[in-house]
C-alpha cells in the first residue's frame, strides 16, 4: 500500500528545521543559507521534506514558502500554493511582501568579458542605515551562466569605495549594463538547461528588467570590458568564444564596416556544421603592420566521431580605440583526419588513474598546492581541471593536448587523473595518496583512446566505467547501433508531459508510476526508430541512437523548456530499447517486442555507420564493397551472438532477423 506524503516524515524529525528556517529567514543573506540546506537535501525527497513543513504554522514558515516559490518557480509552485492556502485558512497573512532594497547606488564589473568569466558588484543603499547592501555575482558565458551569487549587508560607503579603489581591474558600470551582463549569462543557463546560482529569487529584477540592446550597445559594453589584445590573442579569443558558443563576444569583436552578423554565422555554418565540437583552434603565423594583420590559423573539430581540420585565413584591422577586430575570414581548407593521422588529435592513447573520494575538502587543500593549475569548466557532478605546462592565455588558443600535463577530474564521487604520460599518472599519484590519511583511495589504471577519455572530460559519463562501453564499442555494438541517453530532472511534469503528447506515437504505462513513449521517424512506409522516452516522478530520460539523433532530439524536446527541465547529464546503455521488456510487461503489451523490433531494424537499416565507409546497410547491399563490408559487419554480430549465448544471455535482434532485412529490400 502506498504511504502518503504526509506519513513521511514525522513532525519531530523536520523541528529542528524548522527552527533554523525561523532564525534566518528574516535576512537576505539568511535566506540564501536556507536556500543552500535546501540544496542539500536529496532530491527525491526534497519535495516531501519541503511539503512536511506546512504543519509547522508561523509567520516566518510563511516567508519559507514565498522564498521556494519565487527560487524555484513551477518546480515546487503547487506544493507552496497548498502550504500557504493552509497557512491562510490558519489566520496567518500569506500576502507576498516586496524585497526593500534601496535606491541603486553603483555597479562595478572586471574589465574580463573577452576571457568569458567576470564578477560584477552591485551595491545599493539600504532604507534602514546608511550603509551598503551589496550583490556580488561570478559570471560565466559558457554552460555555467550566472555561476555563484552572494550578498554582502550593511557595508559602509566608505569601505565599498576603499575596495574599488584597490581593484584597478574593476571598471564602474551603469544598472542598465549590469541588467545586460547578468541576463547574457543568464541565457546560457537557459540554452544549456544548467541551474543557474541561488539567489534568484532576489537578482530576478536584474534579469526582468534586461534592457533591449541593439548590436551597437550591446559591442560598445563587451568592448569596454574587455582587454586590448594583440592580434593573436584577438583570434585565439574567437576560438575560446566559438567553443563556449558566446556568440555576443565573436560579434563584438568584427569589424563592424566590415562583416555582418549574419555573414560570420553563415561563415561559421560553412566551416563548422552545426552540432560539432571544436577541439582545436589557434592563431599559428601573423603578418601586418601597425594598422592590420593577416593571420594563419587552423581548427580541428570532431562531428559524428569523424574529425576534420580547417585551415583559415584572418584579416585584422586596428579599431579607433587601438583594439583589433576581425574584418574577414576566409577558409582555405578543409580535410578529414585518418584514424592514425599525427595530426588527429584523438590518434594517442592516454593514462588514467581512478580513485574514490572520501574528502572532498582535503582533495582541493592537496589540489591548491599544484602550480598551473585551472578550472576548465563545471561538471553536473564536479568539475573538470586542468594542469598545464604555460600559463592560462590567450597566446595560446583552444588546445586539445597541447602543454597540458594532465586533466583532472571531479565527477560525483569519483577523482580521475588523465595524462598522455604514464609517469605523470604516478607522480600526482604519489602526491595525492602519501599518507595513510590521503582523501582519496585508488580503484583502478587504465590505458585507453584519448576520444573516449574526452567523453569523461565533458562530463558527458556518470561512472568511469561507462566509458569503458565507449572505448569497447565495437564489441558492445556489434551492429553499430549505440544507445544514447540523456537525463534530466523535471521541475514541471505537466508542461513535460504535454511536450511528450505532441511527439511520441506510442505510450506504455510500467509499474512504479513510470510511463514509456515511443518517437519514430517520418518514414511512411517503414517508420523507424527515432526517440525513447522514460518519464518518472521526477525524472525523465531521452534516448536515441548516434550522437546526430540524440542532439537533434534534444534540441527539439528542450525547446522552450527550460523552466520544466535540468539536464543531468550522459549515459550509454548496452541493452538499448529492450531493457524495459520484462516477462511482466511483455505479459501486459504482448504486441511490443514485435514493434520495437520493426522500429529497431527500420532504423538499422537506414543508419550511417563508419564500419560501412559512412553507407547505411541500405546503401551497403547495392555494392560489392558495401556487401563486402556488409557481412563482415554480420560476422562481428555472429560472434556477438555466441558470447552472449554461452554467458546464458541473448540479443533481442539475432542475426537472422539482420539478413531478412537486408533480403527482403533487395
Amino acid at each position: 500500500m502506498k504511504t502518503s506524503k504526509k506519513n513521511s516524515f514525522p513532525r519531530a524529525m523536520l523541528k529542528k528545521l524548522a527552527e533554523d528556517i525561523a532564525q534566518l529567514i528574516s535576512t537576505n543573506e539568511g535566506s540564501l543559507s536556507i536556500l543552500e540546506i535546501v540544496e542539500e537535501i536529496p532530491y527525491d525527497i526534497r519535495a516531501d521534506v519541503i511539503e512536511g513543513l506546512s504543519s509547522f504554522y508561523s509567520a516566518e514558515l510563511v516567508v519559507f514558502y514565498q522564498l521556494i516559490k519565487m527560487e524555484y518557480g513551477n518546480e515546487f509552485e503547487v506544493i507552496c500554493n497548498r502550504a500557504l492556502a493552509k497557512f491562510n485558512l490558519a489566520g496567518l497573512q500569506t500576502e507576498n511582501k516586496p524585497i526593500l532594497i534601496g535606491d541603486f547606488y553603483k555597479a562595478y564589473a572586471t574589465a574580463s568579458r573577452h576571457t568569458g568569466r567576470m564578477t560584477i558588484d552591485i551595491a545599493w543603499r539600504n532604507p534602514e542605515s546608511n550603509c551598503l547592501y551589496v550583490e556580488c555575482f561570478f559570471l560565466t558565458f559558457s554552460s555555467d551562466g550566472v555561476h555563484s551569487f552572494f550578498v554582502l549587508e550593511n557595508i559602509s560607503v566608505e569601505q565599498y569605495e576603499g575596495d574599488r579603489k584597490m581593484l584597478a581591474e574593476m571598471v564602474e558600470i551603469s544598472y542598465a549594463e549590469s541588467c545586460f551582463l547578468i541576463s547574457d549569462a543568464f541565457k546560457f543557463n537557459v540554452r544549456f538547461m544548467s541551474r543557474p546560482a541561488l539567489g534568484r529569487f532576489l537578482y530576478q529584477r536584474y534579469l526582468d528588467e534586461d534592457p533591449e540592446y541593439d548590436h551597437t550597445k550591446s559591442n560598445a559594453v563587451i568592448r569596454k570590458l574587455s582587454a586590448k589584445l594583440t592580434p593573436r590573442q584577438t583570434v585565439n579569443s574567437f576560438f575560446h568564444a566559438l567553443r563556449c558558443q558566446d556568440f555576443n563576444y565573436m560579434f563584438s569583436i568584427l569589424a563592424d564596416a566590415n562583416m555582418s552578423q549574419g555573414m560570420l554565422l553563415k561563415q561559421l555554418n560553412r566551416a563548422m556544421n552545426p552540432g560539432a565540437l571544436l577541439l582545436e583552434g589557434q592563431a599559428e603565423e601573423v603578418k601586418g603592420s601597425n594598422n592590420s594583420a593577416v593571420i594563419n590559423a587552423y581548427s580541428i573539430i570532431m562531428y559524428e566521431h569523424e574529425v576534420y581540420r580547417s585551415d583559415y585565413f584572418f584579416k585584422i584591422l586596428k579599431g579607433i580605440d587601438g583594439g583589433w577586430l576581425i574584418a574577414d575570414i576566409d577558409r582555405i581548407e578543409t580535410h578529414k583526419l585518418e584514424a592514425d593521422s599525427e595530426a588527429n588529435p584523438f590518434a594517442m592513447q592516454v593514462y588514467c588513474r581512478v580513485y574514490e573520494i572520501l574528502d572532498v575538502d582535503e582533495l582541493f587543500a592537496i589540489l591548491d598546492r599544484i602550480d598551473n593549475i585551472r578550472e576548465v569548466e563545471e561538471l553536473p557532478y564536479g568539475m573538470h581541471m586542468r594542469v598545464t605546462c604555460f600559463e592560462d592565455d590567450f597566446n595560446h588558443g583552444v588546445s586539445f593536448m597541447t602543454g597540458v600535463i594532465a586533466d583532472m577530474v571531479i565527477n560525483g564521487d569519483e577523482f580521475v587523473v588523465i595524462s598522455q604520460d604514464n609517469d605523470t599518472t604516478e607522480d600526482f599519484h604519489n602526491l595525492l595518496t602519501i599518507d595513510r590519511s590521503s582523501p582519496l583511495v585508488a580503484r583502478g589504471k587504465y590505458e585507453l583512446s584519448l576520444i573516449t577519455a574526452y567523453s569523461y572530460l565533458n562530463g558527458q559519463y556518470i561512472n568511469f566505467e561507462d566509458i569503458l562501453l565507449n572505448e569497447e564499442q565495437e564489441s558492445f555494438f556489434e551492429d553499430g547501433m549505440r544507445f544514447i541517453t540523456a537525463r534530466y530532472i523535471v521541475k514541471d511534469r505537466n508542461k513535460v508531459i504535454k511536450r511528450l503528447e505532441k511527439m511520441a506515437i506510442l505510450k506504455v504505462e510500467l509499474p512504479g508510476e513510470l510511463q514509456v513513449l515511443y518517437q519514430s521517424d517520418n518514414c511512411v512506409e517503414n517508420p523507424g526508430f527515432l526517440a525513447e522516452y522514460i518519464l518518472g516522478s521526477s525524472w525523465i530520460t531521452v534516448s536515441a541512437f548516434g550522437d546526430k539523433d540524440i542532439g537533434l532530439i534534444r534540441q527539439r524536446f528542450e525547446d522552450n523548456m527550460y523552466d520544466a527541465l535540468e539536464f543531468d547529464g550522459l549515459e550509454i546503455r548496452e541493452e538499448g530499447i529492450f531493457e524495459i521488456l520484462t516477462l511482466d510487461v511483455k505479459k501486459q503489451y504482448p504486441d511490443l517486442e514485435s514493434a520495437l523490433k520493426e522500429m529497431y531494424l527500420n532504423k538499422w537499416y537506414n543508419s550511417h555507420f563508419p564500419t560501412l565507409s559512412g553507407m547505411s546497410p541500405s546503401e551497403a547491399c547495392q555494392t560489392e564493397e558495401g556487401t563486402r563490408l556488409l557481412w563482415t559487419m554480420f560476422k562481428r554480430i555472429k560472434k556477438k551472438e555466441h558470447q552472449r549465448y554461452l554467458q546464458g544471455d541473448r540479443k533481442q535482434i539475432r542475426l537472422k532477423e539482420y539478413i531478412r532485412k537486408v533480403n527482403f529490400y533487395k
